[in-house]
């Protein structure tokens, strides 16, 4: 090749390179803003009760809030990360209940002088569960002082609650009552007995002890669910109207159907003068992993926990049971 032919080199070109965008931060953003706005319509149910349902998923929007927002420090696959750490976080969140309940917490408790101990559990045993014998151990096993039972088919209460007699000689129970499927089981005297399960209000159980429980009334309660948001908030605002709440020695558990952050929760604190006691989350069991707190404890100001709340074996339930070890200090 002649030096005429020889090509020349190409000059350099003055436009920049084009930045090559980020992949996926379209779809990690789509899902941050879809947990943000979860957390904003749950604040919202505190002016519109339909809106309430989103709020018994908070504990899931923060899970996907954190996820998708560390995900964007990610350069590649931000939906994938964010999809990844949010299922972590939900595992751990389901697990969570699990490693503070083994092994179940035993005596001695911290008490003071003056105190008395009072160890309650509740357990929604769910209406299509009959292994019996499974519930029964359960319930033993947990050898709560005082129990709560829901969702108690009038053959579960013929199977289970007979059998339970020696260690719970004090059991009232609706049976009879169209929708009501509750049952509260005492080691302690029990009097004042009542039960309402059609009308305005939540289906309830209430009862009065004796002995060295002597004044402290116990109400077992167990509310409607999604989608009946507004008829749910109903239950419980005509509840804390009709009972008569006194200022302390008050132990009121139940299936609330949700979670701590909900209107009904806090209208149950309010209106009934008492405190929430636990957050664990206790439905579903059926994968071992529970992703929702709807099982409460709550109790007035002169009961304080000195056991750590824990949960129990499912026992072919839907649903965990929730333990909690309490010290009563009479007030003056």
């Amino acid at each position: 090749m002649s030096p005429l032919e020889t090509p020349l080199p190409e000059a350099p070109s003055s436009a920049k390179p084009k930045k090559q965008l980020h992949r996926q931060w379209g779809g990690a953003s789509f899902w941050l803003l879809f947990a943000i706005g979860g957390l904003v319509a749950g604040r919202l149910g505190q002016l519109y009760p339909r809106f309430d349902v989103f709020t018994e998923f908070s504990a899931q929007f923060m899970a996907m809030a954190a996820g998708f927002s560390l995900a964007m420090l990610f350069s590649r696959y931000k939906t994938f990360v964010g999809i990844a750490i949010t299922a972590g976080l939900l595992a751990a969140y389901g697990g969570w209940p699990h490693l503070v309940s083994s092994p179940l917490q035993q005596p001695p408790y911290p008490m003071a002088a003056g105190e008395t101990l009072l160890r309650v559990a509740h357990f929604n045993t769910y209406k299509n569960n009959n292994d019996f014998k499974a519930i029964t151990a359960e319930i033993l096993r947990l050898d709560a002082d005082v129990v709560n039972l829901v969702e108690v088919s009038p053959e579960k209460m013929a199977a289970v609650l007979p059998s339970l007699k020696a260690r719970y000689p004090y059991q009232y129970d609706c049976n009879g009552g169209r929708i009501c499927d509750m049952a509260i089981l005492s080691i302690y005297p029990i009097s004042n007995a009542s039960g309402v399960d059609e009308w305005e209000g939540a289906p309830y159980l209430r009862v009065s002890l004796g002995g060295a429980m002597a004044g402290v009334t116990v109400t077992g309660v167990h509310t409607t669910r999604f989608p009946f948001s507004r008829s749910q908030l109903r239950q419980v605002r005509e509840l804390v109207k009709k009972l008569d709440w006194g200022p302390d020695q008050q132990i009121i558990m139940g299936d609330f159907n949700s979670t701590p952050f909900s209107r009904v929760i806090s209208t149950m604190e309010q209106g009934a003068n008492v405190k929430r006691l636990t957050e664990l989350p206790t439905w579903p069991a059926t994968w071992q992993i529970p992703q929702l707190a709807i099982d409460h404890v709550f109790a007035s100001a002169n009961f304080r926990v000195v056991g750590n709340q824990q949960i129990g074996n499912n026992a072919g339930s839907d649903h965990f049971p929730i333990l909690l070890t309490l010290a009563l200090k009479r007030l003056p």
